[in-house]
């Protein structure tokens, strides 16, 4: 399959704020991705249903013990290709979080945007979710509100300290209408790629299968990772402070991030 959006899945992107390609993973990159997804639940078994710097071999925020090998997916150059059509040719990682769902206890996620306290000026980020396993509605698939992204802005959120949550932002009411909300049905191996300002959640994973997702955060080389704006973090254990930042694609146009924090 092509590793490459049409123009019709383009515009989708930009209607809707979300996009799943007509592409997935090759074979022996997911087969590796979820042998090394087992080592990660192996070395963290206490926070399997939410991750975050799981890339980070050394224990990072919120203590993870991560695998830099979970890095494969997002070096490929597929995926580049297809983030570099909604988000230009300059690209950085800056984060990595798995959402696990363990069978029959896996948490809901409440509705959110994603850039409710990130640390990047201006404020742009794609985000691919990769699928290890088929994601569907009865296992707490990701759902969306279309469109959602087009006003640019954040809406106003709140504390939800609910431990049935992975997140703690929830937000506020009104923001989120569940009539208009669309589901993301994935098999293994596929991905979705979505805005930093869509409006999305999950319910929680009851069934019997497993729901794990690996997330990519991207942000543009015409954005600043504001690192002394990170200490401020409503999350600090997410500790935005120390994220590493890597170059995959490009140039950082700002001139201001600091490639060598965190590595």
């Amino acid at each position: 399959m092509p590793a490459r959006l049409t123009d019709a899945q383009v515009a989708r992107y930009r209607e809707e704020g979300l996009v799943v390609p007509d592409w997935r993973l090759p074979d022996d990159v997911l087969r590796r991705l979820r042998a090394n997804y087992g080592r990660l639940i192996a070395a963290n078994p206490e926070t399997a249903d939410f991750m975050v710097g799981v890339h980070i071999a050394d224990p990072g925020p919120m203590g993870v013990k991560g695998l830099p090998e979970l890095l494969e997916p997002i070096r490929l150059p597929g995926i580049l290709d297809m983030v570099e059509q909604v988000a230009g040719p300059d690209l950085i990682l800056w984060g990595t979080t798995v959402f696990g769902k363990p069978a029959g206890r896996g948490k809901a996620t409440p509705w959110h945007q994603d850039g409710d306290y990130y640390p990047i000026e201006p404020l742009e980020t794609t985000t691919v979710w990769v699928s290890l396993d088929r994601s569907h509605p009865g296992n707490g698939c990701m759902r969306y509100i279309p469109g959602s992204h087009k006003a640019r802005r954040l809406f106003p959120h709140h504390w939800n300290g609910d431990p049935g949550l992975t997140l703690r932002q929830e937000i506020d009411a009104g923001h989120a209408p569940e009539e208009a909300a669309r589901d993301i049905v994935l098999e293994p191996g596929q991905i979705s790629i979505h805005d930093v300002y869509l409006v999305h959640g999950s319910a929680a994973n009851t069934s019997g299968e497993r729901r794990a997702g690996l997330v990519f955060r991207i942000m543009p080389g015409t954005s600043h990772y504001d690192r002394a704006r990170a200490t401020a973090s409503p999350n600090p254990g997410h500790d935005y402070s120390r994220r590493a930042l890597f170059l995959l694609r490009g140039a950082d146009r700002t001139g201001r991030n600091d490639f060598s924090i965190g590595h």
